[in-house]
């Protein structure tokens, strides 16, 4: 008896992004981020540095209007002068990282309103690129696990993981791996930036150990305590990175002691800089503190703490 053939299968490639004409346009809030600690612990072999850091969200927040699309492309607009619209704005690498999970047709259009300053060291570039992540996540209904998010978010920069979350979180490695923490209370942040901005790989790149020595590791248990106890306890914190930047950069050096000499209970520069911020426990004072900042021209804001990095609406 002659046998006949099955029919072939057909292999139908998975495109959620082919849904993406339909959908409504998304409000997305990505939050700003400050290093309330930052240590260095060694230079790695694939030329990053190895840090451990105590990272923590504020209400300081860029807005974006994120319409996905299916037709491959990505346009971003932004008012704010210096800011990128192009394939250099993370935004635009966030997409093209989501095609691996939401198809080749992915594009966007995105209208960018900026708050946090560029080059300061306070994360709205990654926050922007998290915020993407996780409206395309939920908008095209891909549920994809955490690690996954946190493996594409860790493709487009060592905080992006992070603002995925929010929050108070240790971060280690290149900064990629987040652990969450006891969250920080009763804060009220002046934050504070110069008209400087400072690259991030210049700072790296003249990091000397003779400097920032060999730390030891976070004791979680014990951070946590000491977040708790805040603010009747004082934060016994450092950034190892205002070594490399204070002396090259008098500008920043000269805010952070004009924090210091406000008495706050706490004051540091953010990631590698250039902002500076206090932490004061009362919020008239901290508004009071940033006034006289804001009226010599510089950017000044007071904030608090956020449970939060991406909000989405």
């Amino acid at each position: 008896m002659r046998r006949v053939a099955a029919p072939a299968r057909v292999h139908r490639v998975r495109d959620p992004a082919a849904r993406a004409s339909v959908l409504a346009p998304l409000e997305v809030v990505t939050r700003a981020k400050v290093n309330l600690s930052l240590e260095v612990i060694r230079r790695r072999p694939d030329g990053y540095h190895e840090i451990e850091t105590i990272l923590q969200s504020i209400d300081l927040a860029d807005r974006m209007r994120v319409e996905l699309t299916s037709d491959a492309k990505i346009e971003i607009t932004c008012a704010t002068p210096g800011i990128p619209t192009d394939a250099a704005n993370l935004c635009h690498r966030a997409i093209l990282a989501m095609r691996a999970v939401a198809g080749r047709s992915l594009g966007a259009r995105i209208v960018l309103e900026k708050h946090i300053p560029a080059g300061a060291g306070l994360g709205g570039g990654s926050s922007n690129a998290a915020g993407i992540v996780r409206a395309v996540d939920r908008a095209l209904a891909l549920e994809l696990p955490t690690k996954r998010l946190e493996k594409i978010a860790a493709s487009l920069g060592s905080d992006v993981p992070f603002m995925l979350h929010g929050g108070t979180m240790v971060g280690r490695g290149r900064g990629e791996i987040v652990t969450p923490l006891v969250p920080l209370k009763g804060a009220f942040f002046v934050v504070v930036k110069p008209e400087v901005s400072i690259p991030t790989v210049w700072v790296y790149s003249n990091l000397s150990f003779r400097l920032t020595g060999h730390r030891p590791r976070l004791n979680l248990r014990a951070v946590s305590a000491v977040l708790a106890r805040f603010p009747k306890a004082p934060l016994p914190f450092r950034n190892a990175l205002e070594e490399v930047v204070f002396p090259a950069y008098p500008s920043v050096a000269k805010l952070w002691e004009e924090l210091v000499s406000e008495r706050p209970c706490f004051a540091s520069m953010t990631g590698s800089g250039s902002a500076v911020f206090a932490i004061f426990d009362r919020e008239a004072r901290a508004n009071e503190v940033a006034e006289r900042f804001s009226v010599r021209g510089l950017f000044a804001s007071v904030a608090k703490p956020a449970k939060q990095a991406v909000d989405i609406r």
